[in-house]
């Protein structure tokens, strides 16, 4: 079942996919999304399977995200053949959050962006040894999207703005201690679990006796000078407590300084925007509300001119519009917050009764 992009199975107890787009480093299609979407809906009122499995056939990747060269393609037709892409985007998050059997991620290598989005609202997500997580939308003119205002937004003191306006990635250890995956076990393991879970063994047994101490990771580390940067409320005071900090944290601030000077300052203030907003929202209400934004942005220039230096073209000189945060209007900000685009379909949860009704 599925294309050569997404494999699809049932093996006994368990529904297997495996991304198969190492070329494209797993980046999601629409296609694949819609087989996605498809597999768990038959694969939740199906009795005989207990659990879900999600690998890469890659060794040194997971998923580097939604296909952005597709999203970029179809905007430059249409901003409404784009906003498509990730309204299916968007709805196949809702309908992971929803789905009432074990799925387990087994993630090595990159987890960029919409990898975080397959993985994140299953039940049970799984790290490898090359594990590293990051959302880094804001370097092309984009935002941290997927429910990223609802996730980021709740991870303690102000780790999650750091996250989302650096686009910096974080290792299995941090990942872990923050509650974005559940357990630590090297992939030399997860041909075993794959077996496991298609017998039907108890995911939390197998998974528990597997799982090994990540140690301490690096964000303990900088956590003082993470509080001290990014505890402020504007973009403006945070630039500012960075240039302060430059003499008294080993070069830290000073880079990241560096780094978000090159971030498009449209979704730098966006970012921030949501993260505040999305603190006080459930996944629900944050998902409507990257939704309207993303859509907007996709009648913007920065999010093409993002593409094409970084991807595209990949002189990595994007000419943002405007070019300093100070220049970007709030009267513009707030107008990109607000959704002329619809609702997307985010239904409840399926009862028992309900499940198999189809």
């Amino acid at each position: 079942m599925g294309d050569k992009h997404l494999l699809v199975k049932k093996n006994n107890r368990a529904g297997l996919l495996t991304l198969n787009r190492s070329g494209a480093l797993n980046a999601l299609s629409y296609e694949m999304f819609e087989q996605l979407s498809e597999a768990l809906e038959q694969w939740q009122g199906d009795p005989e399977i207990y659990g879900v499995v999600l690998d890469s056939a890659a060794g040194n990747v997971f998923c580097a995200g939604g296909d952005i060269r597709e999203v970029h393609e179809r905007g430059l037709q249409d901003a409404k053949l784009a906003a498509a892409f990730l309204c299916r985007e968007y709805e196949y998050n809702w309908q992971l959050d929803r789905f009432t059997k074990p799925h387990i991620s087994l993630m090595n290598g990159l987890v960029l962006g919409g990898g975080v989005g397959i993985s994140l609202y299953g039940t049970h997500r799984v790290a490898g040894t090359n594990f590293s997580l990051a959302m880094p939308e804001t370097a092309i003119g984009f935002i941290p999207d997927i429910g990223a205002s609802w996730f980021l937004g709740h991870l303690p003191y102000s780790t999650g703005l750091y996250l989302a306006l650096t686009g910096r990635s974080i290792n299995r250890a941090d990942a872990h201690k923050l509650g974005l995956v559940t357990h630590c076990i090297d992939e030399k393991h997860f041909r075993d679990i794959k077996r496991a879970i298609s017998e039907g063994q108890p995911v939390d047994t197998l998974l528990d006796e597997l799982h090994k101490a990540p140690g301490k990771g690096d964000l303990p580390k900088l956590a003082s000078w993470i509080e001290a940067v990014f505890s402020a409320s504007t973009l403006d005071e945070i630039f500012a407590r960075a240039k302060a900090l430059q003499d008294k944290s080993d070069g830290w601030s000073l880079r990241v300084l560096d780094e978000l000077r090159e971030k498009s300052p449209t979704s730098l203030h966006l970012a921030l925007g949501l993260w505040k907003r999305g603190r006080k929202m459930n996944l629900q209400a944050a998902l409507q509300m990257e939704y309207g934004v993303v859509c907007n942005l996709l009648r913007q220039e920065d999010f093409y001119e993002g593409i094409r230096a970084m991807i595209l073209d990949k002189d990595k000189s994007p000419q943002w519009q405007p070019d300093v945060i100070t220049d970007v209007s709030p009267t513009r900000l707030e107008a990109l917050f607000e959704n002329n685009w619809g609702e997307l379909n985010l239904p409840k949860r399926k009862v028992i009764g309900e499940l198999t009704s189809h």
